[in-house]
């Protein structure tokens, strides 16, 4: 789900640091855009003043977290950035522990596997594992994707309390992908109930035709669902839908339990 970075509060906590503030906001630019920018660039895109966003920019320079494109005036994330997204996916259990569960469902099904969470308004891709033959058709760590056309958007939303549904929902724009795509509140609500009730859920080429997906939830030992893992690939017959979905759920539940949760 693609949305313009958030533009400086003007009513901003009293703990909010500016430069702080900004410099974050610079580096949220770099991940919804995911491509290289420059200085004027993201100074429009953030309001700010061009030479403000140029001190700032040089700063992250400095320390690594950006790195300067050669022979032009566009940066990229630096190696600091990502050294520092590796100790969030090294010192997490569930990832560890995710990447064995992804490795088993990929042996069994043959198709891409993924474990995912729920970050604000959109899914966030943690850990990705593939098979030879579809190496780098599916590779999606670190990026984001929109919670009412994927099975495993559906997964992290399904058991949430109410209001805090309506919260991750109030900005999505249901966009039709497909003839098979959720295009209401209303019809996104029948389908949670309905996940709720066989413990997965499938994406029926509603992202995109021809690619079926099928995910289940991952609870923590309090039972509250902190994850999804799923598995998706092309031309996966209609009748194979659930069978691969109990798969899917029997290893999110073996996932669960390696992390702490067991069910009464």
């Amino acid at each position: 789900m693609d949305t313009e970075p958030k533009k400086p509060q003007k009513d901003a906590p009293y703990f909010m640091i500016q430069s702080v503030d900004r410099t974050l906001m610079i580096l949220q630019c770099f991940i919804e855009d995911r491509r290289p920018l420059g200085v004027s660039e993201i100074a429009r895109k953030l309001e700010l003043n061009k030479s403000v966003v140029h001190r700032l920019m040089l700063t992250l320079l400095t320390h690594g977290y950006l790195q300067q494109l050669k022979n032009t005036d566009k940066y990229m994330i630096g190696p600091k950035a990502f050294e520092l997204g590796s100790v969030f996916t090294n010192s997490t259990n569930l990832v560890d522990e995710g990447k064995k569960v992804l490795i088993e469902l990929v042996d069994r099904i043959g198709f891409t596997a993924h474990l995912a969470i729920l970050e604000k308004d959109s899914v966030l891709y943690l850990v990705n594992v593939e098979p030879d033959h579809m190496k780098y058709l599916f590779g999606a760590i670190g990026q984001r994707r929109p919670v009412y056309n994927t099975a495993l958007g559906k997964c992290l939303t399904a058991w949430l309390p109410e209001q805090q549904l309506d919260k991750v929902m109030e900005g999505c724009k249901f966009e039709k992908l497909t003839d098979h795509t959720i295009t209401s509140m209303d019809a996104f609500r029948k389908e949670l109930e309905r996940v709720r009730q066989i413990g997965f859920a499938v994406d029926n080429e509603e992202s995109s035709y021809g690619v079926r997906c099928f995910a289940a939830p991952i609870r923590n030992k309090d039972g509250d669902v902190i994850a999804a893992i799923s598995t998706s690939g092309y031309g996966i017959a209609e009748e194979k839908i659930n069978e691969l979905g109990i798969t899917v759920k029997s290893l999110a539940s073996q996932l669960s339990r390696r992390i702490g949760y067991f069910d009464n």
